[in-house]
């Protein structure tokens, strides 16, 4: 469902809603965990998740089959109106060959997650045809600074609070101005997709890439699997978000890598967007359509969530 029609909005969370939590990828901090279930709950959400879901396999949460199993459980009960995420890690592309896209699909509902959930969130918008959130997840924000603010801000969003969702302040590498869908996620996830069922389709979109402790050589060598592999042919604008765990030297030496990659294609291209690994961790909306506008440094999206669910209140 990579074409150009407009993907499903999910419905608005409204006070009382139950919100699952899934553990897709690698095993985390339950200590963590329960203190992000907390605050989601704090916001006056039921949240539900599998007993199973603190098991452990290897490095993973559980064996494939179970992680495909809490996640495609979720997909399909009608009752779950947003499914967040543990933490990343590494794991979700051992599975997403078993989730039920279809059935999200056909009841659509918010998935969030940033880092290894990038490749589900590709697969939520190009399988599915449903918008996917690119943000915060619940153990992991409650190991950061600032993290649970940070997913508060995620809930809001899917709440429909947080219309029009703006980002201001980037930094201009190439001027111009865009409108489009945005797409994209954690590079070296990206680069590894290329050549499979989730590869990638950035063909009139907005790409938005981070990535954290990669060293530049690395950075380099994703860029160029994605050049060859004509990721850049066509896109419509690009965002830089943060290279952390990276020396300055080599951050700033980021940017020229995926203008080279660009060559002479007039798209707009910006850096600084705060999102993904580090804080704060803004979220982003995958398959919305969203306004780049290099001169003026701004992303800006249209309505995120199904105006039609907006709840008559906010939650707490």
């Amino acid at each position: 469902m990579g074409g150009r029609a407009a993907l499903k909005l999910p419905p608005a969370l409204r006070p009382g809603d139950l919100v699952a939590v899934a553990a897709p990828a690698s095993a985390f901090d339950r200590a963590a965990f329960r203190r992000g279930a907390e605050s989601v709950a704090a916001r006056g959400y039921r949240v539900a998740y599998r007993e199973d879901i603190f098991g452990r396999a290897g490095s993973f949460a559980g064996d494939d089959e179970r992680r495909a199993a809490e996640l495609n459980g979720w997909i399909r009960d009608p009752e779950v109106k947003a499914i967040l995420c543990a933490r990343g890690g590494w794991g979700c592309a051992r599975i997403a060959d078993r989730i039920d896209w279809r059935a999200l699909a056909r009841r659509p509902k918010a998935i969030a997650g940033f880092s290894d959930l990038t490749t589900l969130l590709l697969a939520v918008t190009q399988r599915a045809g449903v918008v996917a959130f690119h943000g915060p997840m619940v153990a992991s924000a409650a190991k950061e600074p600032g993290g649970l603010c940070e997913l508060a801000r995620l809930l809001a969003l899917l709440a429909g609070d947080a219309a029009p969702l703006a980002h201001r302040g980037l930094r201009a590498l190439r001027p111009g101005r865009a409108r489009a869908p945005l797409t994209g996620g954690n590079l070296s996830l990206l680069a590894n997709a290329a050549g499979t069922p989730f590869a990638l389709e950035a063909r009139g979109r907005i790409l938005f890439v981070e990535d954290v402790n990669e060293p530049l050589y690395r950075v380099d060598r994703a860029v160029r699997q994605l050049m060859l592999a004509g990721v850049f042919r066509g896109v419509a604008g690009v965002v830089l978000g943060r290279f952390s765990g990276m020396k300055p030297s080599d951050q700033r030496a980021v940017p020229q890598l995926f203008l080279e990659a660009l060559g002479s294609r007039r798209v707009p291209v910006v850096a600084g967007l705060a999102a993904g690994h580090g804080t704060p961790n803004r979220p982003l909306a995958f398959g919305v359509p969203a306004t780049l506008d290099a001169d003026a440094g701004t992303l800006i999206f249209d309505p995120c969530v199904d105006p039609a669910s907006r709840p008559g209140r906010k939650p707490r």
